[in-house]
């Protein structure tokens, strides 16, 4: 950070809406006041989108004021807040860190889309070496941290067998490879354009969902034949309803469907209660990761595993065009992470 430097760039949401009708780039936007006791700041080299920044732009909250959206960044430590400084902690100034921000904080006005950003130290991880910088923005974020999140939750064994619809997005790529990993048998569902990406990281059978005029009905088809076998976990990063309410022929009993799509609202889903309301006889969980650097912690020691030996990107865009980047986002095609370079070097 330059000396002298009192402004920067960042990209402000100044209504709920769409990203095109509602961001605009401000070049004067006064830096963050300096970091206070267990904070830091960093100088953001890369964001990478999420669907729920789309999601938390649209949502119309009463009395929020203009924000400065995303969650995931990566970037270098350019100033430390006084109990840090003072503390035996590994980062230190220049120390390039990576992690995400909670939705609570964008909705204060305080997002990752900017040159700089004040956040809780106990919220990052150091990036490992080996690690491509833009790629720490993807995988110790959002993606990384659900992908922990949810394979605790899910309780797996070495042969047991999953399916992820949506493996070829940015929680599935990441999940597929921690799920192959530690033994479980996946079978993937994306598009035919994904399949030799879904199968490089660690898919054993893949399904077209384009080519099904069901899902349900063909998933039903193959678990009921002569080698076919119910799944003991259905991780739904997509958002199929259809896919839990026709789940017994092909989720174990005691299997469990657990759903990303709502994130933190999920908890209002009718879906979490089925076998109350008479609905379907199965688990229904919708899986929310709250900003955490221990789950951080965990992700990097995948990646140090070599658990973790790809992190898909869809594409790279500069921090002028992330307008376009979140329309990218939008289509719900993108296979892998998009990344918004903020700071060039």
């Amino acid at each position: 950070m330059a000396a002298n430097a009192t402004t920067m760039k960042a990209w402000i949401a100044v209504q709920s809406g769409r990203p095109r009708d509602i961001l605009q780039l401000n070049t004067t936007m006064p830096l963050p006041a300096m970091p206070g006791p267990g904070q830091i700041m960093v100088q953001v080299s890369y964001a990478a989108l999420n669907p729920g920044d789309i999601k938390m732009m649209a949502h119309k909250i009463p009395f929020k004021g203009s924000t400065i959206p995303g969650m995931d960044f990566v970037g270098k430590v350019v100033q430390m807040g006084p109990s840090i400084a003072s503390s035996p902690s590994a980062l230190e100034v220049g120390s390039t860190v990576a992690g995400t921000t909670s939705m609570m904080n964008v909705w204060r006005g305080i997002g990752i889309l900017a040159e700089y950003v004040v956040i809780p130290a106990n919220l990052v991880v150091e990036k490992p070496e080996g690690l491509d910088e833009h790629l720490a923005a993807g995988l110790f974020g959002v993606v990384g941290q659900t992908s922990f999140v949810l394979t605790r939750t899910a309780n797996l064994r070495k042969g047991d067998k999953a399916l992820i619809n949506g493996a070829s997005g940015g929680v599935g790529s990441i999940l597929t490879q921690a799920l192959r990993a530690m033994g479980v048998r996946v079978t993937a569902v994306s598009s035919a354009k994904n399949e030799g990406l879904v199968r490089r990281l660690g898919a054993e059978e893949f399904v077209d969902y384009q080519a099904c005029t069901s899902l349900p009905d063909y998933l039903s088809s193959i678990c009921a034949g002569p080698n076919g076998r119910a799944f003991d976990a259905i991780f739904d990063c997509v958002g199929n309803d259809e896919l839990f309410y026709r789940s017994p022929t092909y989720l174990q009993v005691r299997g469990k469907f657990l759903s990303i799509e709502a994130g933190p609202f999920g908890i209002f889903k009718l879906m979490n209660w089925p076998l109350v309301l008479g609905g379907t006889p199965r688990t229904y969980q919708s899986v929310f990761s709250r900003p955490s650097g221990d789950h951080a912690e965990e992700v990097l020691a995948w990646f140090n595993k070599g658990w973790i030996k790809e992190v898909p990107v869809d594409s790279i865009f500069e921090m002028e065009d992330a307008i376009q980047a979140f329309e990218k986002l939008a289509t719900q095609r993108a296979a892998g992470k998009i990344i918004i370079r903020v700071v060039k070097e």
